[in-house]
Order: structure tokens, then C-alpha cells, then sequence
């Protein structure tokens, strides 16, 4: 029987979803397995990564009972960055993964900064010194759990470690998720060997790195009988979901881009080099082929703003499951909702201004505003803020001149027309705008094995199911408007500053 198709396991904040596809990058079949974040204390995120194992062999047992496990050519992983999950050298979790959103680990981050300045730490690695990433969640192990520490053999995101669980191959990365750990020099593409040292961690604890597409790792015969996966079929190590989802949305050159839509958001395009921008506002990873380079700026709330103000501003219930009630009533306004202006900052701000502090903010209506335009306002604010990322790119020598739209929010009928007028560029909806992430990853494992010939050639596959010009009378509104959304940040930022305070009592 031929080997023509490629499972992926893509494991995200709230679960795992396992895809089977075609070499045409269809979408064949499809299974999803939930399982929870724990929010142990204030500012903290944990996940069990034996649970996630669980769920992944659970959703890949589901589709071989659809399609004969002697088909399957290669498995492709993808996974949440920025995490960090200790392992001893049997690759047995020593400690929760602390994920991405998690951040207890400010007062690190400020030790860091002890021994590197900002500026010099962000043109080695790309990125800011923050709590996100794994360096400054490595040290808060170190000082607040020694014991775990001591024993710990490697730290790993958890695609690495589900790597190891189906390979019995421990102690490996690919090149995207080593740099959002915020401990690789981006522009060599080694591990930070002296910053590591100077901090007093052991570089060898950081895992061995490979390019996204090799598939040295092989199915053991334990994964056999506890999947039906057979021994020996090839894993290839992946990326990082925002990297596996920039090759699934198509981007394959400089200037290609994409959005990004879903409960957070991101503006992603691809480049030859790091682009490095003097404010340190838009971050860098390398891509899964360890050459080229992403230059990404992420919107914290975009769909979970969305879902917020629908929820707690427009009376939404059960009978708003339908988002294109709320999509009806926002098209009745003019663009620009009449001078009503939302900011979806509410768990803070990443691109542009970094700020924890920052909080959601309305404004701009009146008793003549009614809930139309609140809905409008609240499509248009995410849209202002994945165009701050946009313009940066451009203010940096490198401007996007397409732009595909993936996720959840790439369905929606109004958001697609608003992006291509506020971005001035026309936008396109990804054929399947939901699986972009998987795709991404079955290019990976599909370049392993030689179903594809390159990232590239596989990114000529990708198509778009609609396409949104730029409208000029919009664009004219938007153009008035936003650079007023663009000033209120600075204008309120005292005031959020003293909120934060309160809140700190």
C-alpha cells in the first residue's frame, strides 16, 4: 500500500488536534481532544504535558480507525511556543509546562537585564527580554523549585516533548521554537553560550537543534501498540504553531504575509534576515528550514476581545452563538463607527508597546450610539491593532505586499473587507483558514520524506477561497480615524498606570 499521507498533531492552550493529509494539502480527516490550563495562582499558566500526551495518542487512535495506519508516510508535530517543560534524561516531566501566557517570572527577567543591557539582548536574540519566553522561566525553576532543577536533563516546548514520547528521542528542537526561548543568538543560529553561562545555567540543558523537516525519528513499537501507528513511520520535529502556521497560510519569500486570527493575534511575514526594529517593538524567530527568518508583532486579545464585547457590551446570549448577527449590525454603520473607537487591550498590550498595564477601552460615544455602532467599533479597534504591526514592518524597510488571513476569524464576512482597507492591501481568505497551522506542520514532515520538494514548492499549493480588495472610500475613513486609536495609548497611559496600581492592593 502506498505511503501518500501525513498525520500532524497540532497542540494547542485548550487541545490537540490531530489532521490527516492528502499531498495536495487537503484536509482528509480530522479529530480534536480537549483538555485544561490550570491557573495554579495569580499571573500563572500551567499545562500537563502527560494529559496532552494522553489526548494526542487518544485523537491519533481516532483516525486510524478512518484511514489504515499503513498509509501514513510521516507524522508532523506543531505546538504552542514559548513554553518550558523540564525533563530528566528518561524525558519524564519533572514539573508542569509553563506556557506562554504565563508570568511569574518578571523578577527574572529584571536579573537578566543584570547582566545583558535590552538593546544588546534584543539584536542577539530578536526579541525583547520578557516574561513570555523560556530563559526567565528556567531561572524562576532554578531559584523556586532547586530540586526540579537539579534533576532537570533538558527544557522543552511541549511539540519537543511529544516528540520524544513518540520517538523515544529526547533532548531535540527545531530552530523556530529555539528562538522563541529567548536564549538563541538568532543571528548565528547557536545557543547563547555565554549569556547562558553568565546566568549560571548549563547550556547543555538546552536541546540539540534540527531543521523542522528532519526525520530521523522513528515510531517506536510502544507508540505502536498504544496507537496503531506502525513502528518506524518517520516523525518529523516541526515548528512552532506560529511558524508551522506561516507555511501552512502560503508565505514562502519576502513580502509575502499573513494575519493570523484567532483568540490572540499576529502579523507574520517572512525575511531573509532579523529585522530588528530600534524600538524592539516586532519580534523574530528563525524559520523550521534554519535559514530563513519570521518578523512577527502579536495583538494579545483579538478574538477573545471580540468575544468579551459581545458577551458584556451587546447583551449577546445563546442566541449570538451566530457571530453574523454581530457582523449585520456593524455593516449598518459607516466605517469608522461614527467617532465610537474600542481598544482590545484587555490583558495588557504586546506589539507596539509591551505594556502589562494596559486596559480595554471604549470611548468616543454618546446617547446618540447605540449597539451597532459598539459593534462596529469593536471589529474595527482589532483591526487598528494588527495594523500597528503592519506599519512597523514597513517603518523598518520591509513592507507587506500580500497578506493572507487564517484562523477562526479569517470566516468572519466583514473582518476580511475591514483589514483589506485599514492594511491597504488586498486581503485573501485561506482555502481552509482553520487548518493553516496543521498544513504548516504536513509541509514539514511532507519535505522529510520527499512528497514535497522544498517549502516553497509546497507553499504553491496553498490557495485562498475568496479575495477582498481594498474599498477607497473606507480606506479614505480609516485613514482619518486611526491615527486617532493610534494616540489614545499615550494619552491614558498614566491613568492605566494608577488603575494597575489600585488593582495591585
Amino acid at each position: 500500500m502506498e505511503r501518500d499521507l501525513i498525520l500532524t498533531c497540532d497542540t494547542g492552550t485548550t487541545g490537540c488536534k490531530c489532521t490527516i493529509f492528502n499531498t495536495k494539502g487537503e484536509a482528509m480527516t480530522s479529530v480534536r481532544r480537549s483538555y485544561p490550563t490550570e491557573y495554579p495562582h495569580p499571573n500563572w499558566a500551567e499545562m500537563d504535558p502527560e494529559v496532552i500526551r494522553a489526548a494526542m495518542y487518544d485523537g491519533i487512535r481516532e483516525l486510524l480507525k478512518q484511514v489504515s495506519a499503513a498509509r501514513i508516510a510521516c507524522v508532523g508535530l506543531s505546538g504552542t511556543m514559548d513554553g518550558c517543560i523540564p525533563v530528566d534524561e528518561t524525558g519524564k516531566a519533572l514539573y508542569p509546562n509553563i506556557i506562554h501566557s504565563d508570568g511569574r517570572s518578571e523578577a527574572q527577567v529584571n536579573e537578566i537585564l543584570e547582566i545583558i543591557t535590552f538593546d544588546e539582548f534584543y539584536r542577539m536574540t530578536g526579541n525583547r527580554p520578557d516574561t513570555h519566553y523560556m530563559l526567565p522561566k528556567i531561572l524562576w525553576l532554578k531559584e523556586n523549585k532547586p530540586e526540579i532543577y537539579s534533576r532537570a536533563r533538558w527544557y522543552l516546548n511541549i511539540k519537543d516533548y511529544l516528540y520524544g514520547c513518540l520517538t523515544g528521542r529526547w533532548g531535540y528542537t527545531d530552530y523556530s521554537d529555539a528562538s522563541l526561548t529567548s536564549a538563541l543568538d538568532i543571528n548565528k543560529r547557536v545557543w547563547a553560550v555565554d549569556l547562558l553561562k553568565a546566568l549560571k545555567i548549563d547550556p547543555d540543558t538546552m536541546p540539540n537543534l534540527l531543521k523542522g523537516h528532519d526525520i530521523r525519528g522513528k515510531v517506536t513499537r510502544d507508540v505502536y501498540r498504544q496507537t496503531g501507528l506502525i513502528a518506524g513511520t518517520p516523525v518529523a520535529i516541526g515548528g512552532g504553531d506560529g511558524c508551522c502556521a506561516t507555511r501552512g497560510a502560503g508565505v514562502a519569500e519576502p513580502g509575502s504575509a499573513y494575519t493570523n486570527m484567532g483568540s490572540s493575534a499576529w502579523v507574520c511575514q517572512m525575511s531573509d534576515r532579523p529585522l530588528l526594529d530600534p524600538k524592539a517593538r516586532i519580534f523574530n524567530w528563525v524559520d523550521m528550514n534554519g535559514e530563513d527568518y519570521h518578523v512577527c508583532g502579536t495583538v494579545q486579545c483579538f478574538g477573545s476581545a471580540f468575544d468579551w464585547a459581545v458577551k458584556s457590551l451587546l447583551g449577546g446570549g445563546d442566541e449570538w452563538a451566530d457571530v453574523s448577527l454581530v457582523g449585520n449590525m456593524a455593516r449598518q454603520i459607516a466605517p469608522g463607527a461614527e467617532g465610537v473607537i474600542f481598544l482590545p487591550t484587555m490583558m495588557g498590550w504586546r506589539t507596539p508597546y509591551w505594556d502589562a498595564n494596559t486596559r480595554g477601552c471604549l470611548m468616543g460615544f454618546s446617547l446618540y450610539h447605540d449597539r451597532r455602532h459598539i459593534a462596529r467599533a469593536v471589529y474595527e479597534g482589532v483591526a487598528f491593532a494588527l495594523n500597528s504591526c503592519l506599519e512597523i514592518m514597513a517603518e523598518c524597510g520591509a513592507p507587506a505586499r500580500n497578506m493572507m488571513l487564517v484562523g477562526g476569524g479569517a470566516r468572519s464576512g466583514l473582518w476580511p473587507d475591514i483589514l483589506a482597507s485599514v492594511y491597504g492591501i488586498t486581503t485573501q481568505v485561506h482555502r481552509t483558514p482553520g487548518e493553516a497551522t496543521s498544513l504548516g506542520a504536513a509541509i514539514a514532515a511532507g519535505v522529510g520524506v520527499g512528497l514535497f520538494t522544498d517549502y516553497t514548492d509546497a507553499a504553491h499549493m496553498v490557495t485562498a477561497r475568496s479575495t477582498h480588495p481594498v474599498n477607497p472610500a473606507w480606506r479614505e475613513a480609516y485613514a482619518e480615524i486611526y491615527p486617532i486609536y493610534a494616540d489614545i495609548y499615550e494619552r491614558i497611559r498614566p491613568l492605566n498606570n494608577r488603575i494597575a496600581a489600585l488593582s495591585a492592593h
